[in-house]
C-alpha cells in the first residue's frame, strides 16, 4: 500500500507564480523547437523513429538549457551592472550613509561616511554609532534611535558630532526602519549631513541680530539720557528767566544779579553734558599726545581740583608716596583720575567722613592704579553696568551717569581696562585701571613733578 502525503493548498499568490513558470516553459520549449528546425541534425534519417524522437528530444532540452544559460549570464551581467553602479552612488554619495543595528552597532557604511567621522570605513565596521556622538547630545540620540525602531517611522535630529581626532561637527542625522519579513526591525539606515556651516551661519545671523538689538537699545537709551539730563537745567533757565524780567520790573539789581547767576550755572551744566556726550562719541580717537608722563604729578593736580568740596564736606584724601611713570595722554588720564574721585564725592555716604585712597601695584608691563573710598559702594550686580552710557544704578547720588563710559572708553583707548574690584554695597569701592609701565618710580614723582 502506497501512503500518499497530503498536499498542502497553494495560495493565490504560489498559484499565480506556478502558472507564470508553465507559461515561460512553454515559451521556452517554443522556442527551441524553432531552432532545432532551423538546424536539422543527419542523423535523423539514420535511425528508427523510436531512436529519432529521443534524439530530438535531447537537442530541444540541450537548446533549452543553453538558452537558460544565455539568459542567466544576461541577467548576471546586468545584476552586476546594477550593483556596481549602487555602490557608486551609495559609496561616493555626498552623504554620510550608515547601516546600524538594533543595538546602534555599524553594519556598513559608504565612503563619505568614514571621511566625515574621519575614520577608515574598515575600522568603523562593527563600532557603537555612538562613540562618535558628542557626551552632550547622546541623550537626544538616544531617544531619537529608541523611538525610530519602535515606531518604524522616520525620523530626524540635529546632534553634536565628533571625528575620530575629537574634533566637533554639528550633523542632520536622518533615521529609517529596515523591517525584516517578519515584520521585525533589527536594522536601520541613518544618513548623516554636516551642517557645520549652516549651524555658523545661524549662530552669526543670530549674533548679529543681538547686536543690532543692543545697539537699538543705546540709542533708546542715549535718547532717554539726553532728555533727562537736558530737562532739568533748562526748566531751571525757563523760571529763572521769568524772575528775571520780574525782578527787572522791581529794579531789584541784587536780584536780578542772582538771577543771572542762577542761569549762567544752568548755561554751564547743559554746556557740560554736551561736551561729555561728544566726548564719549569720540574718546576712543583723541588719544594722540601720549607720552612718558608723570602720574604722581596728574594725582596731585586732581586733588588740588577738588580742593573745596573736599574741605565742605570734611573728606580726607591720601595718596601712595611715589607713583610710576607710564605712557599715556596726560589730559584724558587726568579726566579718568577726576571723574573717579567726582564719584567718591557723589556717592559718599554721608553718616561717616569721606576717605579717599589714590594707589597702584605693579603687574607685568602694566601698572594697576585705584581709588578707594569708604562710600555707599556698588552692589554686585551692577559692577558691569556701572560703565554703560546715562546708567543710574540703584544707590542715589548726583551726575548723569556718562562719566564711567568716558573713562572706560578713555581706558581702553591707552590700551588698558577699567572694573570695579569690590562690589558690595555699603563698604566703599575701589575702582581698578591698567596703563602701560613707562621707567620706574623716581623721586620727581614723589612732589609731582615731571
Amino acid at each position: 500500500m502506497t501512503i500518499r502525503c497530503k498536499e498542502t493548498p497553494l495560495n493565490k499568490e504560489d498559484k499565480m507564480a506556478q502558472e507564470r513558470n508553465r507559461a515561460r516553459a512553454s515559451e521556452l520549449r517554443k522556442r527551441a523547437e524553432i531552432t532545432l528546425a532551423e538546424a536539422p541534425q543527419a542523423i535523423r534519417t539514420m535511425v528508427p523513429a523510436d531512436t529519432q524522437k529521443l534524439i530530438h528530444e535531447l537537442n530541444v532540452h540541450q537548446i533549452e538549457l543553453e538558452m537558460q544559460n544565455a539568459e542567466l549570464r544576461r541577467v548576471q551581467l546586468e545584476l552586476q551592472e546594477a550593483r556596481d553602479k549602487y555602490l557608486n552612488l551609495y559609496d561616493f554619495a555626498p552623504t554620510g550613509y550608515f547601516t546600524l543595528d538594533h543595538n546602534s552597532l555599524i553594519v556598513d557604511v559608504n565612503l563619505a561616511g568614514s571621511e566625515l567621522l574621519g575614520s577608515e570605513k574598515h575600522r568603523l565596521i562593527g563600532a557603537q554609532f555612538n562613540s562618535s556622538i558628542s557626551p552632550d547630545s547622546q541623550d537626544a540620540f538616544y531617544f531619537h534611535y529608541r523611538e525610530m525602531l519602535k515606531t518604524g517611522i522616520k525620523g530626524n535630529c540635529e546632534l553634536k558630532m565628533l571625528k575620530a581626532d575629537g574634533t566637533p561637527f554639528h550633523a542632520q542625522v536622518i533615521s529609517m526602519a529596515v523591517p525584516e519579513k517578519d515584520a521585525n526591525i533589527n536594522q536601520c539606515r541613518t544618513a548623516v549631513i554636516d551642517i557645520t556651516e549652516r549651524k555658523r551661519a545661524e549662530e552669526a545671523q543670530e549674533r548679529l541680530r543681538q547686536q543690532l538689538q543692543a545697539k537699538v537699545s543705546e540709542l533708546e537709551t542715549f535718547s532717554y539720557g539726553i532728555a533727562h539730563d537736558l530737562r532739568s537745567p533748562l526748566v531751571s533757565i525757563e523760571g529763572f528767566s521769568r524772575l528775571l524780567q520780574d525782578d527787572m520790573l522791581n529794579q531789584d539789581t541784587e536780584k536780578v544779579q542772582e538771577d543771572i547767576r542762577l542761569l549762567e550755572s544752568g548755561v554751564r551744566k547743559m554746556q557740560q553734558f554736551l561736551n561729555r556726550t561728544l566726548e564719549y562719541s569720540r574718546a576712543g580717537y583723541q588719544i594722540k599726545l601720549a607720552k612718558n608722563v608723570s602720574f604722581g604729578k596728574i594725582v596731585n593736580e586732581a586733588i588740588a581740583e577738588f580742593n573745596g568740596q573736599i574741605s565742605s564736606i570734611g573728606a580726607a584724601v591720601s595718596r601712595a608716596d611715589k607713583f610710576p611713570r607710564v605712557y599715556a595722554d596726560k589730559v584724558r588720564i587726568a579726566e579718568v583720575l577726576t571723574n573717579l574721585i567726582q564719584n567718591s564725592i557723589n556717592y559718599r555716604d554721608k553718616t561717616v567722613p569721606l576717605k579717599i585712597e589714590i594707589g597702584y601695584r605693579l603687574s607685568e608691563g602694566e601698572v594697576v592704579f585705584f581709588v578707594r573710598d569708604n562710600g555707599t559702594g556698588i552692589e554686585k550686580s551692577e559692577t558691569e553696568k556701572v560703565f554703560d552710557l546715562f546708567y543710574r544704578g540703584s544707590t542715589e547720588g548726583e551726575g548723569s551717569g556718562a562719566g564711567l563710559a568716558i573713562v572706560k572708553k578713555i581706558t581702553e583707548a591707552h590700551g588698558g581696562r577699567i572694573w570695579v574690584q569690590e562690589g558690595q554695597s555699603g563698604k566703599g569701592t575701589t575702582m581698578c585701571f591698567t596703563l602701560p609701565k613707562q621707567g620706574g618710580t623716581n623721586k620727581g614723582d614723589n612732589n609731582g613733578k615731571d
